[in-house]
């Protein structure tokens, strides 16, 4: 019995119908899965307000840390954000990577989560503005006290900032996942050992 050692053929590149079918694909599972996200994220902001309201009797607007002493300040909700993106997107990379990128089995998941993560940080920085923009009152695009009094939990500026500048990330996390952290990396020149008998 010997080895032979034999070069596999260069893979084909897709046709462009059926690459645009694949990622429209893509896109409507990444949102699937983004929606889920949304939802775990939108719980842990809640569920993170209601706690410090329970415990420490403030809500999401109190100041958490003045900015170098500033008129400007970090507040709470921007820490619920920061706290909700961190569970979503942990969520979110694991569905996403079996479900909508499809990684082999027992492929490393330590480096694609990383740059999920990375990319990630770029999608809550914008969810971040939004909801600031959204949120503070001398902003020019606030939500308006009449409709949004947080009288309810449907009426809480805040959950809707956050909201609100998810969705306004959704895109970008997008193609940017797309992109860098899952993009199909296809061998080059790779060599397949076949037994011969």
């Amino acid at each position: 019995m010997t080895d032979a050692v034999t070069e596999r053929p260069p893979e084909q590149p897709p046709r462009p119908v059926g690459r645009k079918r694949r990622i429209l694909k893509q896109f409507i599972t990444f949102g699937i899965v983004g929606a889920s996200g949304f939802v775990v994220n939108q719980g842990v902001m809640v569920l993170s307000n209601k706690f410090t309201q329970a415990v420490w009797d403030f809500d999401q607007y109190h100041p958490f840390v003045n900015i170098f002493g500033s008129a400007f300040h970090v507040r709470w909700y921007h820490v619920f954000s920061v706290l909700a993106f961190i569970v979503a997107n942990i969520w979110n990379f694991f569905l996403n990577r079996r479900y909508t990128f499809k990684a082999a089995k027992g492929a490393p998941w330590l480096r694609p989560m990383f740059s999920f993560m990375l990319v990630g940080i770029f999608g809550l920085l914008i969810t971040l503005l939004v909801q600031t923009a959204l949120v503070n009152d001398d902003s020019p695009i606030a939500l308006s006290h009449s409709i949004w009094d947080d009288s309810t939990g449907l009426r809480t500026r805040a959950y809707w900032g956050n909201f609100i500048g998810v969705i306004v990330a959704i895109p970008a996390n997008f193609l940017f996942n797309k992109l860098w952290t899952f993009r199909h990396r296809p061998g080059k020149g790779e060599v397949k050992v076949k037994n011969v008998g």
